[in-house]
């Protein structure tokens, strides 16, 4: 019946999770990295085969990130689903339903049926047989609410409702199979551990192969040692005394695995080094974009709004942004409340410990596990350091909340039913605010529009959700609108890829102002072209000095345009452009051969006609100049 039950249980965390999050399977590609993950990647567009998968393996430098598994599951979405967005963002959800149901078996498995705390085992680690069974009964309904507070709070948002957090979901994914298998081999019944501890290192090498973040894996396991070390006094379900099993940790065997898992961890490490310092298509990096104190003071802060933010769900939305330098966002904030939280676990601690309470420790650890697990994302120890905050680094951390909560329910709730059974209903109640909190904040990843627009909302000053919004702008038709927030974004933080976007956005527009901007805008383009990897910029500044009737810069900037390694728009446009600077410029037959081609393969009937004009005109006049 228990096993039944648990399975209920499931189901129902399954359900909740599709009713918070399946409304993503009508969103679309968000621009921020999507494309770069799935339809504008080399090896992934094209779906599931041998040749991509050995690239998924052999390429480092992807966008700065080693993870062939996550690259592999797109690939199998786009080969069983087709290539829309819909299929990716519905198997973002299934993994998420399946990690909620695993961490709800872990927190079973780790706090309820492990002897260490305390729970009389029948037989094999895992299959608890509770004296009480409305202890039993509690107890799942405790592990079932703590693991919907963190599968549907609504920093769950973006690691679910954001194709390109994937990396995210899987490598959690891996993590919990990799826990899951490591308290079966330490159960030592027969033979059955030995299969469990080859799950264990696969599972590792699985969730690195997902996100190198997974280095973390050796960390978490010292951190379900310590939960289940035995200590004297009350703690778990049931009392000391009820143990029925005294045997001591083999601290050998977990020593030996632990080095193993050390040296996959150092591995993987220097792997994602390489690959965040040798990014695909871009120059070497260096490690540390950032000042040492300013890491830290942007990593303390981020913890503090993470802190805040699990408590009080306001405020968020899609890419958090820091200052390069200065005072991060919120900083006050984020210290603020890192400090208060210090403070509480220091009075924590010295009042337990005059109580001789041991459970702190076990929550101790719990603490022990969120640290570790955020600290490869804070920016600290890595190149990305004003990109520490983002709510999807915090799946696999947060769950160290119900890890808690779990370990402060088996001490306290068991022996004050009615008191426990005010905090379930309270936890429920809070659970079912959160899920309405969510709701809203997964709807805003419907389109970029929508996701960046919410982020406007509180940041107003957030440089890539106004270039972003201006972007779309842009190419609704809002170019007033639109080249205004790609200027206010220019002058936030200044950037290549904003330059590019609106600089094209200008040539998109052109009035006899915008070509004196352009050329503004473009000018370190023009001095060092590769830093234009989309060819925006290289075209808008070709268009510019075309009115100018500066034929051969025109003609230079718009080849290189047209081979920019990161174009992936149509060159018809510059192709077009570039005919008329050459026969300007002195070479009629190339262009010909370009207005022919413009003509015949262009696919835009407004360009074909164009040129049908232009080669018209010049059937009649060879010699004639052209103007655009």
């Amino acid at each position: 019946m228990g096993a039944l039950v648990a399975v209920v249980a499931s189901l129902l965390l399954v359900g909740l999770v599709w009713a918070l999050f399946g409304q993503s399977g009508k969103f679309e590609f968000l621009r921020l990295d999507d494309p770069t993950y799935t339809f504008n990647c080399t090896f992934v567009k094209d779906g599931l085969s041998w040749a991509n998968v050995r690239e998924a393996f052999t390429n480092v430098r992807h966008e700065g990130i080693w993870m062939p598994a996550t690259n592999i599951s797109y690939m199998c979405d786009i080969s069983f689903f087709g290539p829309g967005a819909g299929a990716h963002h519905l198997v973002n959800v299934a993994i998420h339903a399946l990690n909620a149901v695993l961490l709800l078996w872990f927190l079973l498995r780790l706090l309820v049926g492990t002897p260490r705390l305390g729970v009389r085992i029948d037989g094999r680690l895992g299959e608890p047989s509770l004296p009480d069974a409305r202890s039993g009964r509690a107890a799942l309904v405790a592990a079932f609410l703590l693991t919907a507070f963190w599968a549907l709070h609504p920093q769950r948002a973006e690691a679910v409702a954001w194709i390109a957090s994937r990396k995210e979901l899987l490598c959690t994914t891996f993590v919990l199979g990799g826990l899951l298998c490591w308290l079966r081999a330490r159960a030592r019944t027969g033979y059955g551990w030995i299969p469990a501890l080859v799950g264990t290192y696969a599972c590792f090498i699985l969730a690195c192969m997902s996100k190198p973040t997974a280095m973390c894996f050796p960390f978490l396991v010292l951190a379900v040692e310590g939960i289940m070390w035995p200590r004297t006094g009350t703690t778990g379900i049931l009392p000391v005394e009820d143990r029925t099993e005294t045997r001591p940790s083999p601290s050998s065997f977990v020593l030996c695995h632990l080095s193993f898992f050390l040296l996959l961890a150092a591995a993987t490490g220097a792997l994602a080094v390489y690959s965040q310092t040798h990014p695909e298509g871009h120059a070497v990096r260096a490690l540390f974009s950032a000042s040492f104190p300013w890491r830290i003071l942007n990593a303390a802060v981020a913890v503090g709004l993470y802190l805040f933010q699990m408590v009080i769900p306001f405020g968020i939305h899609l890419d958090y942004r820091a200052v390069p330098g200065g005072w991060p966002v919120h900083g006050a904030l984020g210290l603020a409340v890192l400090a208060l939280t210090i403070l509480a676990v220091t009075g924590a601690w010295w009042m337990w410990r005059r109580q001789k309470f041991t459970s702190f420790w076990h929550v101790a650890w719990c603490v022990f596990w969120f640290a570790v697990a955020l600290v490869p994302t804070l920016g600290i120890f890595g190149s990305f350091g004003e990109h520490a905050r983002a709510d999807r680094f915090l799946y696999l951390p947060a769950m160290a909340l119900p890890l808690a909560g779990m370990l402060l329910w088996g001490r306290f709730g068991r022996d004050k039913r009615d008191r426990s059974r005010i905090c379930l209903a309270g936890l429920a109640v809070v659970v079912a605010v959160f899920f309405a909190v969510a709701y809203p904040v997964v709807a805003s990843y419907r389109t970029d529009m929508t996701a960046f627009t919410h982020t406007l909302a509180s940041d107003p000053d957030n440089w890539r959700a106004l270039a972003h919004v201006g972007e779309a702008s842009c190419a609704a038709g809002d170019l007033d609108a639109g080249i205004d927030m790609l200027r206010r974004s220019r002058a936030t933080l200044p950037r290549d890829a904003t330059d590019g976007k609106l600089a094209y956005a200008l040539m998109r527009r052109g009035r006899a102002e915008d070509w004196d901007e352009i050329t503004n805008v473009c000018a370190a383009v023009a001095h060092d072209p590769a830093r234009d990897a989309r060819g925006q910029a290289l075209e808008a500044l070709g268009t510019a000095e075309l009115v100018a009737r500066r034929w051969p810069e025109a003609a230079r900037h718009l080849v290189l345009s047209i081979r920019a390694p990161a174009r992936h728009y149509s060159s018809a446009d510059a192709v077009l452009k570039l005919a008329y600077a050459q026969h300007n410029g002195g070479r009629p037959a190339d262009a010909r051969k370009l207005f022919e081609w413009v003509r015949d393969h262009s696919g835009r009937e407004d360009l074909a006609s164009r040129a049908r004009q232009v080669l018209s005109v010049l059937e009649m006049a060879p010699g004639s100049m052209l103007f655009w």
